[in-house]
């Protein structure tokens, strides 16, 4: 039936109903009665039952709540209301007993009094068409029945101005009935007015009148007062700190439609630039912390079901609104169909063209507003679900074992690790799971929407293809079903390449990382040719990915392009040429949306089962790491047995590393272990490197595998831990000791004192809030390590576990340290575990000391009972150095507490210099220059002319394209008949000519935008490279990774791209411009006046997207610094028990950055609301036009209509591409300063010293004064020395005297501000820098290995013969020693990241691989690979900077007959902390801080400095213990130099 049809009919039952009601006087049917009664009684039930509904609601609410309606003033109700997340927060006992009435003052009173104006006028204007009824004996029944609702509902608001607790019940329910009486009026009185051909009948039935319209304004105007009164904010944590934020209160109108509440940062960000304090603050209902609750909270089987649990409402809602989406998407091709037929006449309309109009107006309004809502919903579970499992991963984290990972292959449910034969690092796969896998679990979420969406759209487009071609389209339906099978394989094999290329971009950023991890020792070796190229090949792999990559992407548009072309090709050749029926405009321009909606529809299905893939995959290795095995301090502990007691101990335990048979497990164990440590004492573990001391104090904090027995370590009492690589947090000095406790004054200065930081920390402008910097950058090997030590000490722990804390001080240091600290007052009392190879100095006051060798305790008890054979293992250590246990140490040591003077020195907390200075954020718009400088990164002039001409020519074949469709539909409406093969064959050409130009486009543009991207990243790499040191210091390795990961990312995809789009969106506003002025020009002033108001939008929301991008791409890396922070120092956080604050700190910085992230949604979905409400304009205009412009041919009108609305959409997304283009330009720009920044001299040919040079070794520098920086205070300080050929020089001080500092001067590492250092006569800085660096040999304090082989770590040129280099394995020491504890320095630094294979239990050779930093490799076995690194090189002058540090004594021993015997005609310089490693030297200096940097104070042959008295050396040496015996050294050294040996 039609609709004119059913009007007919209604029209008659009219008629009869009321003559059968005695209302008027003619004949009529039976059925035109009972239509008529039905439309009125339900009319009046419609009215009845929205009276009733209320009532009866309104009732139970009170008799279930037990609320009176009537309560007095200061009644508070017991509804609780945000129930489910505060409980999330806190359990049911501490929920609140009452809440207050909801207020109604400000704006809501003011609003509530005009929404109450505007019922009493519709209870007026009822009461007039009421009484006008029945004074004209018109039937009244559904009047009076409307006057009953209007009164009714006017008394139910009235209520509402009465202080009760039903104001929110009342509000909604009266809201909601004002939107009834409106679509009533519109089907009894609006609809017939729209009809093209109405019957009188239904004329007759529609009410007349002012009365309708006012009635239909006081309701719509009551329902939108609703919509803008300000919301009423309900905490979720009425005991918390929250303040209600603007979206909170603003009105549903503002927050859920037009956004308008981020108007004020709009504007404030249009006028100047934005910091973080001006963004909104994130609503309490989207804080981390209430999220991740409720996460662990939701006990599911599996993280998907949990996440559906969770957010079921918000993927419902979504899936409604995309279905509703799906639906009005319809509306545009339909109404494009009702006009082009209204204009060229081809049918007899049904409504007036206006209704057209105005659905073209109204259909983008609303499902943009629609669309706007699933946005913000998804934009909320994204923040939602990323805090939740986040936080989820990050706890996880701190209860497993990090070494587990290395039991778990990368290929375990993940194509990409299939090949893989080392793991990743721990760190790398826990980024990986929050980065990557937590993305795609967000993803999934869009599936739920194109199942709702996909179905709905495909029936849709069916249907109305066969309502417009017949048969035909099922032709064309059929094709693009048959080959969507081509795009789905495409697409798998696309997804492929994908993985690969992300594999080729990890590859590089991985060895990226590991150069910046091993920077210094890249420098100390001039070894920077050697990264460029490695990082050159994987650079060029990572390209050749990319090309692969754009190249098959290309092809898949293309093909997704042509699918639906060549169908609705096929089907139109059918429709015009077999089924003989006119193209016309309607018909064609319908059928071109409608197969475009059906290409996008069916081309989302393959994108559904990828997608759902892929995430099946992510939830699947999020399942398996968070339902995976964690650390379990009770296995340690037999619950049952009666050995638990104070002190921690060992009971026949068997402890390894990896599950034993497992592919990581070493062989190594702890076996048989039977030991108790000393409660409130002292008890010193020691033994050989490699023997599994550190193990022994990781085993008893639960970090290895206890396969048997029983471990123990009172954690009720706390436990503090000293790691032998120190951990620190990139925080100040201040920080990093209180680590999280409250500050004490007197304890924080005696921790000071004992540890002997005072005169440290009264050296640096900022006292003890000198930042440390990333990794302790700013220290010293001895100051990182007393730094450690102090945490420990501060630290309220009854248990001290140190791990070697003593190696890397000096020995006065060491003395002082051990006098005060260990076995000093702040520690009386204390259980002390210390792991060290300075036997000698701790003995006597050791309770208990514990001897291993091989993983085994080969001596337990007490220093006086210590068997020859276990003294034997620890060298240079005899019988008599085991004093008397207990034994009373120096009384000064008792008393120094009495002698604390003000250790931390006072300053101003406020603007303090920081090291790590915040990241540059530009201000304002990115300058216009940088855009054309990067274009010409591009290539040639000749190269930037053929890009342009190719992005012409492919504008051109769209646009012909599009016009040869409206010049052949416009032939039908001639006379004569239309050759259709010809205009086939002439649309297959063009449609041809349109695909080898996108082809040859994009390929010409990807090819360049690789070109430019390759030279942008060699140039970036190479300035990174040849930074100076300093630079290093003060620039967080993160920050560095950002600009060679993100920011080449964005210089390798997007920037081009966006470049290539803004160009393409200019040229398309040029060729319809010309086109559309030529042909019908008034379509253009639509066009540029809803232009002109987009784009003054989008420069509002420029400048503004503009400042917040910056922000949040600062904000974006703290959250990934403390991922890499936590997991470096886990072993730490774990032994202090502190998981805590870190899980609360990450929730913090989740918060800040979602601050962010949210603002971005809110500004975007501003801008969308107002693009789409510009786009509304011109299509409705575009409509009117249409309907009111002749003398065109509808072909035409088509044409400028599709035109009309791609201009504006052109011309809106060129200022969109540019605003993208403006935010992308912010990676270029940090990229080319990086390129731009201060760099170490490059080399010149006339510094470029001879082959053999030095040939000598000597040495002389004359009054040296250096900085670090230009601006910095003086580190040295007049010294002058000089170093004969083949002299040994040592270098010895207290820490902080300079002595590394001279090392680095000698290498050019710092800048000299006075003197000179000349190498053979050449002064180096005459020497270029590489040169120089290659030439001399450095063996440094931390001592860094690169990924590979040993090999490689000793050749990294592949120069030198293996018999050479197995020589240099052999001299060193490391052949002979077995790689038992290849895992024993699991401490903090190294256990992120091990990822090669673990070394059996074997002898290291040339072919034993090395992980990134060598932490496979215990710290004493990567200094002794270092220093057969430099046995390699054969260098006349070797400098080593306390690199024997971590070695026993024996090793050391034997690296100084080394020393002696395999550089015969070096000169060495050496600085150590041990006095002993230089007293068989020729010569020692002693340097000394006097308040303006290092000074030498002593310069003489051992034997002569020992015995001058008062001298340094000589105190130095008494205070060491060891003076006798450093004599004895000395004397022999002075026999050796006498006799030239």
């Amino acid at each position: 039936m039609t609709t004119m049809e059913r009007y007919l009919m209604v029209q008659g039952a009219v008629s009869s109903a009321e003559n059968a009601l005695g209302l008027k006087h003619q004949e009529t049917s039976m059925y035109q009665f009972s239509e008529l009664k039905f439309e009125r009684v339900f009319r009046t039930v419609i009215y009845g039952t929205a009276i009733i509904a209320p009532l009866l609601f309104l009732l139970l609410q009170r008799v279930a709540t037990g609320i009176p309606f009537l309560p007095h003033k200061d009644y508070c109700s017991y509804i609780v209301v945000n129930k489910k997340g505060f409980l999330s927060i806190y359990d049911q006992d501490e929920l609140p007993s009452k809440a207050p009435i909801e207020e109604l003052s400000g704006a809501r009173l003011k609003i509530a009094w005009i929404q109450e104006l505007c019922l009493l006028g519709l209870v007026a204007v009822s009461c007039k068409t009421l009484s006008s009824r029945i004074s004209s004996d018109i039937p009244f029944f559904e009047e009076a029945f409307e006057l009953v609702y209007w009164i009714f509902f006017l008394a139910l608001f009235t209520f509402r101005f009465y202080p009760t607790p039903y104001r929110p019940i009342i509000f909604t329910i009266v809201s909601l009935a004002s939107f009834l009486v409106p679509m009533l009026v519109c089907e009894r009185d609006l609809w017939p007015k729209i009809l093209v051909h109405p019957s009188q009948e239904v004329l007759q039935q529609a009410r007349k009148g002012w009365e309708v319209y006012v009635r239909l304004g006081l309701s719509v105007t009551f329902g939108s007062l609703s919509m803008i009164t300000p919301s009423v904010w309900y905490p979720v944590d009425p005991y918390s700190d929250h303040t209600a934020t603007l979206e909170q209160t603003a009105s549903i109108f503002s927050s859920l439609i037009t956004f308008s509440w981020i108007e004020g940062l709009i504007r404030k960000g249009f006028k100047n630039d934005l910091e973080i304090e001006d963004l909104p603050k994130l609503s309490d209902s989207d804080c981390a912390r209430l999220w991740s609750n409720k996460f662990l909270k939701t006990q599911k089987s599996s993280v998907f079901w949990a996440l559906v649990s969770l957010k079921k409402y918000d993927l419902l809602y979504m899936m409604l609104c995309s279905l509703l989406s799906a639906i009005l998407s319809f509306i545009n091709p339909l109404c494009m169909r009702g006009l082009l037929a209204y204009i060229e006449k081809s049918s007899e309309p049904t409504f007036t063209p206006w209704v057209y109009v105005g659905a073209l107006f109204f259909e983008p309004l609303i499902n943009a507003a629609v669309g706007a809502t699933q946005s913000l919903v998804s934009s909320r579970l994204v923040l939602h679900v990323e805090a939740a499992v986040s936080q989820s991963i990050m706890q996880k984290t701190l209860k497993i074992r990090i070494t587990d990972f290395k039991e778990t292959k990368e290929g375990d449910g993940n194509e990409e690790g299939d090949n893989q034969d080392a793991v990743q690092p721990a760190i790398g796969k826990i980024t990986q799971l929050i980065n990557s896998d937590v993305s795609r679990l967000i993803n999934a979420s869009s599936v739920l929407n194109l199942i709702a969406s996909t179905p709905i759209g495909i029936i849709f487009t069916v249907i109305l293809l066969y309502d417009l071609l017949g048969w035909a389209s099922f032709v064309g339906e059929g094709l693009v079903i048959v080959t969507m099978i081509l795009p789905g394989m495409m697409l798998r094999y696309y997804h492929k390449l994908l993985k690969q290329q992300r594999k080729a971009v990890d590859a590089r950023i991985g060895l990226m990382t590991e150069a910046l991890g091993s920077i210094r020792i890249i420098k100390f070796f001039g070894m920077e040719r050697v990264f460029l190229k490695r990082i050159h090949e994987k650079r060029e792999t990572e390209l050749r990915m990319n090309r692969l990559t754009l190249l098959f992407g290309i092809s898949y548009s293309l093909v997704q392009y042509m699918i639906p072309t060549m169908s609705m090709f096929i089907t139109l050749g059918i429709y015009a040429k077999v089924m003989e029926k006119p193209l016309s405009p309607s018909v064609l321009f319908t059928s071109m949306s409608l197969f475009s909606m059906l290409r996008v529809y069916s081309s989302s299905i393959t994108t559904t089962v990828q997608t759902v893939l892929e995430s099946a995959v992510s939830f699947d290795r999020i399942d398996k790491f968070l339902t995976g095995g964690e650390l379990q301090y009770s296995n340690h502990i037999n619950p049952t047995t009666e050995l638990i007691k104070n002190a921690p101990f060992y009971k026949d335990a068997t402890l390894s590393w990896a599950s034993p048979g497992s592919s990581t497990d070493n062989n190594f164990r702890l076996s048989n272990m039977n030991v108790e440590c000393v409660y409130g004492g002292l008890t010193v573990i020691s033994g050989p490197v490699g023997s599994g001391k550190s193990s022994f104090l990781l085993g008893l904090l639960g970090e290895m595998r206890l396969l048997n027995g029983n471990a123990y370590i009172p954690r009720n009492e706390g436990v503090a831990y000293v790691a032998q690589s120190t951990w620190l947090q990139n925080k100040t000095i201040r920080d990093n000791i209180l680590f999280g406790e409250q500050y004490e004054e007197k304890r924080y200065n005696a921790v000071l004192e004992a540890c002997d930081l005072s005169v440290d920390l009264s050296k640096y402008e900022d006292g003890d809030l000198t930042e440390v910097g990333e990794k302790g950058v700013t220290l010293s090997g001895g100051q990182k390590a007393r730094l450690s030590l102090a945490r420990a000490v501060y630290s309220p722990a009854q248990t001290l576990l140190l791990d070697d804390v003593l190696s890397a001080l000096d020995a006065a240091t060491s003395r002082i340290v051990f006098d005060k600290c260990i076995n000093g007052e702040v520690l009386a009392g204390r259980t002390v575990v210390l792991v060290t190879h300075h036997v000698s100095l701790v003995s006597s006051y050791a309770k208990k000391i514990v001897v291993l060798a091989d993983g085994k305790i080969i001596s337990d008890g007490l220093p006086q009972n210590i068997p020859p054979s276990a003294i034997n293992v620890i060298p240079n250590i005899e019988p008599d150095d085991f004093g008397n246990s207990g034994q009373e140490s120096d009384p000064t040591t008792q008393t120094f507490q009495d002698k604390i003077v003000k250790t931390a020195p006072e300053v101003n907390g406020k603007n303090l210099p920081k090291l790590v200075k915040d990241e540059d954020r530009a201000k304002g718009k990115v300058p216009i220059v940088l855009i054309w400088d990067y274009i010409k990164s591009l290539g040639s002039p000749i190269v930037l002319v053929y890009l342009v001409a190719t992005s012409v020519l492919m504008e051109f074949a769209f646009v012909g394209s599009s016009l040869f469709l409206a010049v052949w539909s416009d032939q039908y409406s001639k006379p004569g008949d239309v050759n259709v093969n010809l205009w086939l064959g002439m649309y297959s050409m063009t449609t041809f000519g349109v695909i080898i130009s996108f082809f040859i486009t994009y390929v010409s543009w990807y090819y360049f935008i690789q070109i430019s991207g390759k030279k942008i990243h060699e140039k970036l790499v190479k300035s990174v490279l040849y930074s100076p040191i300093r630079f290093f210091d003060t620039t967080p390795v993160g920050r560095i990774l950002g600009r060679l990961s993100s920011d080449i990312y964005s210089i390798d995809w997007i920037l081009g791209r966006n470049v290539q789009s803004l160009i393409n969106c200019v040229l398309n506003i040029a060729f319809t411009f010309t086109i559309m002025f030529g042909l019908i020009p008034v379509f253009l002033v639509p066009c540029l006046t809803a232009i002109l108001i987009g784009t003054a939008c989008r420069e509002f929301y420029l400048r503004t997207k503009i400042s917040v991008n910056r922000i949040y791409s600062i904000q974006a890396a703290p959250v990934i610094s403390h991922l890499h922070d936590t997991v470096s120092g886990v072993v730490t956080i774990r032994a202090y028990n502190c998981q805590r604050r870190f899980l609360d700190e990450n929730l913090k910085k989740l918060d800040d950055f979602n601050q962010v992230k949210w603002t971005l949604n809110a500004l975007g979905l501003w801008m969308t609301i107002r693009s789409t409400a510009c786009t509304a304009m011109i299509s409705a205009a575009a409509g009117f036009l249409a309907i009111n412009t002749t003398g065109y041919t509808a072909g035409l009108i088509g044409f400028s209509m599709n035109n009309c609305l791609s201009f504006s959409s052109s011309v809106l997304s060129a200022v969109s591409d540019f605003n993208r283009l403006q935010v992308e330009l912010n990676s270029y720009d940090r990229v080319v300063k990086y390129i731009k920044s201060e760099q170490e001299k490059q080399p010149i040919p006339e510094h470029e010293p001879s082959a053999a040079w030095p040939t000598q070794g000597d040495v002389k520098i004359t009054n040296l004064s250096v900085k670090y920086s230009t601006d910095g205070p003086e580190v040295l300080n007049k010294v002058s020395f000089d170093v004969k050929s083949r002299e040994r020089v040592g270098i010895v001080g207290r820490t902080g005297a300079g002595k590394s500092s001279l090392a680095l001067s000698l290498l050019r590492f710092t800048e000299i501000s006075n003197g000179s250092i000349t190498i053979d006569g050449l002064d180096i800085t005459k020497v270029n820098l590489e040169s120089l660096r290659q030439r001399i040999t450095i063996i440094p304090q931390d001592p860094i290995m690169f990924s590979g082989t040993v090999r490689d770590n000793l050749d990294p040129y592949h120069e030198i013969d293996d018999t050479e280099l197995q020589a240099a394995l052999e001299s060193s020491g490391l052949v002979g020693i077995t790689n038992n504890a290849s895992n024993t320095s699991v401490s903090d630094a190294s256990t992120t990241t091990s990822e090669a294979t673990e070394l059996r239990t074997k002898q290291i050779g040339l072919d034993s691989p090395v992980t990134s930093g060598g932490d496979n490799l215990s710290q004493g076995q990567r200094q002794l690979l270092a220093f057969a690194r430099a046995l390699v090189r054969r260098s006349k002058l070797v400098i080593l900077d306390e690199a024997t540090s971590s070695t026993d004594m024996e090793t050391d021993e034997r690296i100084q007959q080394t020393l002696r015997t395999s550089f015969p005609d070096s000169s060495i310089i050496t600085i150590a902390h041990r006095l002993r490693t230089v007293m068989s030297f020729d010569r020692i200096i002693v340097l000394d801080n006097l308040g303006k940097g290092g000074e030498v104070v002593e310069c003489d042959t051992p034997f002569n400095l020992l015995r001058r008295p008062g001298g340094v050396l000589c105190d130095l040496a008494r205070k060491s213990g060891e003076f006798e015996e450093l004599l004895e050294l000395a004397t022999k050294g002075k026999a050796l130099y006498t006799n030239g040996e």
